[in-house]
């Protein structure tokens, strides 16, 4: 097995205990092989074993631990260095940040999600700024910021936060 496929479903093993309920394990599961698909378009109109409603409501209105969610990131994110560390234990790839600003497109109207939307570069939504852990090929994300919109730290600023 590929060591990317192995990472892979480890993470996407240690992920799925955070879900207590079973019908948001599922509806992550669908989402997770939409996200998977390589198309890069996530419908949630695209899915076959769930509607396109369920997974929006689990998207828009579930309630999951999203610290636990973020602590097994990190956790997979350490093990995944170490397991690469270990295999050249003379030789440490060199650890880089990596800062992305990723726009979470949102259309209607989410009054919860209200301080959270707005619009940046001509995309209307949530945009997150994301920190990523890079050792050679791998990209690992590990912290991220909510950009609040006008009049709040900008997504540079907030990149220097993360840090």
């Amino acid at each position: 097995m590929i060591p990317k496929e192995q990472r892979s479903r480890r993470l996407y093993s240690d992920i799925l205990p955070c879900f207590a309920r079973k019908q948001h394990r599922e509806s992550f599961e669908v989402f997770l092989d939409l996200l998977l698909d390589g198309s890069g378009r996530p419908l949630p109109e695209r899915s076959t074993v769930k509607s396109p409603s369920s997974i929006s409501r689990f998207l828009n209105h579930a309630i999951w631990n999203t610290r636990q969610l973020c602590r097994v990131m990190h956790q997979h994110a350490l093990q995944t260095l170490q397991d690469l560390w270990g295999q050249q234990p003379h030789q440490r790839p060199r650890l880089e940040l990596l800062v992305d600003l990723t726009s979470l497109e949102k259309t209607g109207k989410f009054s919860e999600l209200a301080d959270w939307v707005h619009t940046y570069h001509g995309v209307r939504g949530i945009h997150l700024v994301v920190l990523y852990l890079c050792c050679g090929e791998l990209r690992l994300p590990w912290a991220f910021q909510i950009w609040r919109g006008k009049g709040t730290a900008s997504p540079a600023q907030l990149a220097l936060k993360l840090g």
